[in-house]
Order: C-alpha cells, then structure tokens, then sequence
C-alpha cells in the first residue's frame, strides 16, 4: 500500500503519548493526593461523561468534513491540551503538597486539568474515529484482506507502545526521582516534552498520507432525504440541486404573490442553481418603496431562518436522538453494545487498578512492566486472530465469539482470588496476572468488533455510528469510573473486580446472542437495503 510508512510511523506517535498519558495521571495523582483512588476516579468520570455527550457531535462533524482538516485539527487541540495539563501537574502537586495555596486555587488548578482532559480526550477519540474507522477502510476500497492487514499492523503498533510507553515512564519516574514532587514534575517535562515535539510530525504523516491517496480521500459520499446519492470533494457543504431547487422557487414566488397581495413586508430571494443563493436586503412595505426595517425573510428553506439557543439546543437534542436511533436499528448494534461492555472493568491496568496496586505498595517499575506484557500476550492475539479466522474460513464473527468467552474464562480467577484470599499479596499478583493474559482473548476480539464496524458500516454512516459507540463505552467507562468514587476506599477495590468480570460476562452473552440470533450472517446483506432494528 502506498504511504504505509508515515501511516504507521503517524500512529505509533499518537498511540506512544496516548498511552504515557493514561500511564502517567493516576500514577501522578496517587503522588499528589495521598491514600484516595477519589481524585482519579473523579477525573475518569469527569472526562468521559464529556465524551459521552461530544463525541457522537464529532462523529457527525467528521462525516461532513474534508478528512485532513479533520486531522490536523485534532492532532493540533489534542497535543496543546496534554501540553497545558502538564504544565499544572507540578503547580497541582506544590499546591497540594506544600499547603501554601488556599482550597479554591487548589480547586481551580484541578479543574482546569480536566477541563484540559476533557477537550483533549474527545480530540484524541475524534482523531482515532478518523483514522481507524474512516481513513484506513476508505483507502482499501472494499479489499477485506488488506483491511485485515492494516487493522492487525496497527493494533501491534498500539500494543507495542503500551509495552514500552508505560514501562519507559515507569521507570523514569522511579529512578529519576526519589520524592512525590520531584516525580510529578519529571513525569511533566516527559509528557509535555513528547507531545510538543509528536504533533508536527503527526501532521506530516497525515499530509503524506492524504497526499498518496488523495483520489480517494478527498471524496465523501452524501445521501438527500429522496434518497439520491452523490460524492463530494473537500467535505459536504449546504447546498441546492436543479431539482431540488425547482420546487422551492415555485414556493418561493407564491409565497411573495401571496405578500404582496396581503400587505405584507417582505425581503426578495433570488436562488441559483449552483450550490449557494443570494438573498437581497430591500425590504418592502405596499404604497411606501423601500424601507431599511426588515420584518418578515420568506425562504424557501424554513430551517435558514434565524433561531434562538433554545431552538438549536432542541435541534440538536433531536440530532442526537436520530444518531442512537441509527445506531441501535442498525445491524451491528448487538456486536457494538457487547464490545462496549468491556469498558466497564476496572481490570485493565487504567487509573483505578494502577491507584490500588500503587497503595498496595507495588512499585511504579513493575506496575509499567506489567502493562508492557501485557502488551505482548495482546499482540500475540492479534498474530491468533487472522490464523483463527482462516480456521472458520473467514468467518471473523465467529472468531469474536470464541474470543470474547476466552476474555472472560481469564479474567474469572482475579475475582475467586479476592473471594477466596481478600486483600493479600495473592490476589494483587493474581489480578495482575489475569489481566496480562487476558489480553490475547481482548484483542482478538477487538480486532472481529473493528472489522465488523469497517466492513457492515455504510461509508456516510461510519464516523457517525462509530462515534455513538465511542459515546456508548465511554458512558460505561463512567459508570465503573462512579463505582469508583462510591468505593473510593482502596479497601472496598474488591467490589469493583467483581462488578467487572460480571460485566464482561454480560458483553459475551450479548454478543453470543447476536451472533445465534443470526445477525453476523444477516451483516452480509448488500449495505443499500433498508435496515430493520436488530433482529
């Protein structure tokens, strides 16, 4: 494939920050607010309920877009603000630590770090919509098995960086400073420094990939309320059709007959049949010529007249409801919804696991170590995955079945250990454990969840049903981030591991149920039928 290297060099950058980042700030907070997980917890809450509400707006922004716009946008807002929360990490940390400031400045740093986060996050999360849902399908114009090359290519590169990113920072955070500030302001430098440097070249990448399949790229595909379907170039604008204008005019001058007849004051409207009109500004008022007081705009397009904030709150309150309505009519919303259940986990080496095994008293070093293999077990998935699938002959569906059981089988033994050795050394290690060689189950499954996502996604709906996902599994991200803050307690950790194996039970059930119920073979129906709800 032309430009695979920037390609991959472009996302090995992204994914390398992203995951020092998520390494990094719970690990950052534990040194700053002693003996609570409360202030990770609340920042994870804080962060992905904005996802939740913002990132199905970003789907639907990136549909309509120019796909590099889109890209050097998020690539530029992602970096700035994982630039600015290191900057208040190390005023966060002598604030706290030091007790010189009062509580509201205190405050007020704080939120100004997840302020940070929460734009950062949804730019991070609308940069990966783009890319991997997006760019990359579009690129292999309907070839499965290059499809299949560049998805199992890219999950190694972000296994790759959540094997040394973590372990790299882990490392320097331990040996490089010996005190709680002294760390936080280490880690800082380190985080702000890398995506200082990440983000022009993440922008290069992109230039060089856009520019080698810019063919392709540069079209988007639009769809009118009639049905009729059309391409455009640089992104989809408003705009009129012949024949759609046709009607409209006929409007348009009836509606203006109909003014003059009654007296009414009016603005003339002339429309082209380009893609834009001109409205002229004269308005007039029967026996007195022209007057500069406007009263009444005739359109032939109601929607263009002015609205108050209410109105376009409502407006877009309904937009969102259409998005889930799409999203769960179509077809792939039961193997959607089975893999957003697996965000709803605390054993997954994020901010909760990593705040408890820091109070436990496992060092830094190790905690790095273990997300790194981790790592490996999960690349050896995504190696199991395309020999698994050759297997059922192509089927990836069933592969995703055989590997979200398999998840689940493995993460089982971290809650018997806390059921039957409490809070010990056993079942630290053990949960560690679980959670290293899960990973070959999780990313298999991953990989048969994306390709569905890729393959049974209409182009000019990908963005828009793969955001609502995002918005899905964040909402359950929060959902465990809020257990979090109810057994904020490091001793009460236990309830939140059985919370989450319960969960992946669920995602493997409701996937088995999708799959039985027929609705991985139905996924091979042409895309243009129309869709009944998921059966």
């Amino acid at each position: 494939m032309k430009a695979a290297v920037p390609l991959f060099f472009g996302h090995w950058l992204s994914a390398w920050g992203d995951r020092m980042w998520q390494f990094a700030t719970p690990v950052l907070f534990m040194d700053i607010f002693l003996d609570t997980l409360a202030p990770a917890a609340l920042y994870g809450v804080a962060v992905y309920t904005v996802c939740v509400f913002g990132i199905p707006a970003a789907g639907a922004w990136i549909d309509r877009q120019e796909r590099l716009r889109v890209m050097r946008i998020t690539f530029i807002v992602n970096n700035l603000c994982v630039v600015g929360s290191a900057c208040l990490m190390p005023a966060l940390s002598n604030a706290v630590l030091s007790q010189d400031w009062g509580p509201e400045l205190v405050y007020a740093v704080f939120a100004g770090i997840i302020l940070l986060g929460c734009v950062g996050e949804v730019m991070n999360q609308a940069q990966t919509l783009a890319l991997e849902r997006d760019w990359v399908p579009t690129m292999c114009d309907g070839d499965s098995a290059l499809l299949t090359h560049l998805n199992t290519t890219m999950r190694r590169i972000d296994l790759s960086a959540k094997i040394l990113a973590p372990t790299m920072v882990g490392v320097v955070l331990q040996y490089a400073a010996h005190d709680s500030s002294s760390r936080v302001l280490v880690g800082a430098v380190l985080l702000g420094g890398f995506h200082a440097v990440a983000w022009p070249l993440e922008v290069l990448c992109a230039n060089a990939v856009y520019a080698a399949h810019e063919g392709t790229l540069e079209v988007r595909e639009h769809r009118h309320e009639d049905g009729t379907t059309h391409a455009h170039k640089h992104g989809i604008r408003e705009h009129f059709h012949r024949e759609h204008l046709d009607s409209a005019c006929e409007q348009l001058h009836h509606d203006h007959d109909t003014a003059h007849r009654e007296g009414i004051a009016h603005r003339h409207s002339e429309f082209h049949h380009e893609d834009h009109r001109h409205t002229t500004v004269e308005v007039h008022h029967p026996g007195e010529g022209l007057q500069e007081l406007p009263t009444i705009l005739l359109s032939a397009r109601k929607d263009e007249a002015p609205v108050g904030c209410c109105t376009a709150f409502g407006r877009e309150v309904v937009a969102a409801i259409d998005r889930v309505k799409l999203f769960f009519g179509h077809r792939v919303a039961g193997a959607s919804v089975a893999y957003c259940f697996l965000y709803m986990t605390v054993i997954d080496n994020g901010s909760l696991m990593t705040a408890y095994l820091q109070w436990r008293g496992v060092p830094p070093s190790y905690l790095g170590a273990s997300r790194g293999v981790g790592a490996v077990f999960g690349m050896g998935g995504t190696f199991l995955f395309p020999l698994v699938t050759g297997c059922f002959g192509g089927r990836f569906r069933q592969t995703g079945l055989v590997a979200v059981w398999l998840f689940w089988l493995l993460l089982l033994p971290s809650a018997l250990s806390f059921l039957w050795y409490g809070e010990s050394r056993i079942s630290d290690y053990s949960v560690i454990g679980c959670m290293i060689i899960s990973r070959v189950g999780l990313w298999m499954f991953d990989l048969a969840e994306t390709q569905v996502m890729q393959e049974d996604v209409e182009p000019r709906h990908r963005a828009t049903l793969n955001s609502v996902q995002t918005s899905l599994f964040q909402a359950l991200f929060v959902l465990i981030q809020i257990g979090g803050l109810c057994f904020h307690k490091p001793q009460q950790f236990e309830a939140l591991v059985y919370w989450s194996v319960l969960s992946v039970l669920c995602s493997a059930v409701i996937y088995t149920g999708w799959y039985l119920r027929g609705a991985g073979a139905s996924s091979l129906a042409p895309l243009e039928t129309p869709l009944a709800p998921n059966a």
